[in-house]
């Protein structure tokens, strides 16, 4: 692994004066190779009062000689909800801005660093720094997973058993006990315990110690649900055409005796309309026989009905009319979109905006 090697390199040339030095010192080199020509990084000291005593400033001058002071804080681990910590501690009478250095930022942790107005660095080359005096914005990206860090320590959110278990998070309003919520979403309390666990170091849930989960962002959930599952797995769906468009497959649907529920852009459209409908994604156990009561022909391209056998009965939990036609819950429907083709991801985040500003029509 190329970013691996690399940052293995890059502590290997840090000196044992302390971790958090050597971070700056290695952040700041980062930084002095990203800046446009004509930039310096004038100089380093220690602060002689900030609220962190592992604060260092960088000056930073642009070619028109404005110069800026730039805060570094160094820590050896950064987890996302340490985030609004570091942004209270930290930021306290101070008016330069400042920058979270780490060996590695995951990209919840960079997205909980930059919806905070904090810039970061770290060791495999993601960085955020928008300043406005001098007027400077650099941002690139590095590695996505840690280059040192085992691959027990991440927890996935792929399996029916993780997917019933956000869908309870979403659906559900808190509070709710641990073991409430596993019985909701079907699955014991031990596995649930290791989730909630992970989703609190991310900042998706936030929990009481040894109580209730008393908040969950449901909208970076689903995102994050996102990253490991897709509706649209081969082996689960069958791409079709109706010849005569969407409308006469949506009049079989209404009275169909097998059970289904439909997804993806048709459903959306029910909530937050932003486009003509041009794929519908319904799910259903029995696919061929499904095909041949709606009247689909099976293609490669130019399909317009996605028949696809559910992941889990999840699929059915939480279901509700729309036109006479039986759609999945509106968590479902946004994480579908999230994995779908075309603009199934901009038609999500229109679902999410109303979810959002509706909340009380889909979340119990």
């Amino acid at each position: 692994m190329i970013i691996g090697v690399a940052y293995a390199k890059l502590l290997s040339k840090m000196d044992n004066t302390s971790e958090t030095d050597n971070i700056v010192q290695a952040v700041s080199r980062q930084l002095m190779e990203k800046l446009p020509g004509g930039w310096r990084i004038l100089q380093r000291r220690k602060p002689a009062s900030r609220a962190s005593d592992r604060g260092v400033d960088v000056m930073i001058r642009a070619p028109n000689g404005k110069k800026g002071l730039l805060l570094i804080q160094a820590k050896t681990r950064v987890e996302p909800r340490e985030a609004a910590m570091l942004k209270s501690d930290i930021t306290a009478d101070i008016g330069s801005p400042v920058l979270i250095a780490a060996p590695f930022l995951s990209a919840r942790t960079q997205e909980r660093l930059k919806s905070l107005g904090l810039a970061y660095a770290d060791l495999t080359g993601n960085v955020h720094l928008n300043m406005s005096e001098p007027g400077l914005f650099i941002e690139t990206s590095g590695a996505g997973h840690s280059p040192i860090t085992a691959p027990r320590e991440r927890k996935s959110l792929k399996g029916a058993k993780a997917g019933r278990l956000v869908r309870a998070l979403c659906d559900f309003r808190t509070p709710v006990g641990l073991r409430a919520l596993a019985k909701r979403a079907g699955i014991d309390a031990g596995y649930a315990s290791r989730i909630i666990d992970y989703l609190d170091r991310e900042a998706l849930v936030a929990r009481k110690k040894r109580g209730p989960i008393i908040e969950v962002d449901w909208p970076a959930l689903i995102h994050r649900w996102s990253e490991e599952y897709s509706p649209l797995r081969p082996e689960r769906v069958t791409w079709y055409l109706a010849p005569r468009g969407l409308a006469p497959v949506l009049e079989k649907l209404k009275g169909a005796s097998a059970r289904y529920a439909v997804s993806g852009s048709w459903a959306a459209a029910q909530f937050a309309p932003v486009a003509p409908t041009r794929l519908l994604l319904c799910y259903i156990q029995n696919v061929p026989e499904a095909a041949r009561h709606l009247d689909l022909r099976q293609t490669e391209t130019g399909a317009n009905i996605a028949l696809a056998i559910p992941f889990d009965s999840v699929i059915y939990e939480r279901t509700m009319k729309k036109m006479g036609i039986q759609v999945v819950a509106p968590t479902q429907i946004a994480v579908d979109l999230l994995r779908s083709p075309g603009r199934g991801p901009n038609e999500a985040e229109a679902l999410i905006d109303w979810m959002r500003e509706n909340e009380h029509a889909w979340r119990t």
